[in-house]
């Protein structure tokens, strides 16, 4: 049984909130915990509801985490302006 995305997508976002602070014990802690959450989920969600459509859900959460992922990283870049000629000798 492989990983829900949805979860691996949260540790990508996780990482990209530490950033640089962010240890190698940490990383390890995540992923086995995103494993064993992961395995709880395919295991009893099925029994549960045999007609709940996991992996349409773990897609979409998947999908929502990335774009949330892809601002945070969007916001910690710094915008480069390479065109910027202004000066404060005029002002």
């Amino acid at each position: 049984m492989s990983d829900l995305a949805s979860l691996t997508a949260a540790q990508n976002m996780l990482t990209a909130i530490a950033g640089k602070h962010e240890s190698a014990a940490l990383k390890d802690d995540l992923a086995l915990a995103s494993s064993a959450i992961s395995l709880v989920i395919q295991t009893m969600v099925p029994r549960l509801d045999p007609k709940f459509d996991l992996s349409g859900v773990d897609a979409g959460v998947a999908a929502g985490l990335n774009g949330f992922t892809a601002a945070i990283t969007a916001a910690g870049t710094p915008l480069e302006d390479a065109t910027s000629t202004e000066t404060t000798a005029n002002a």
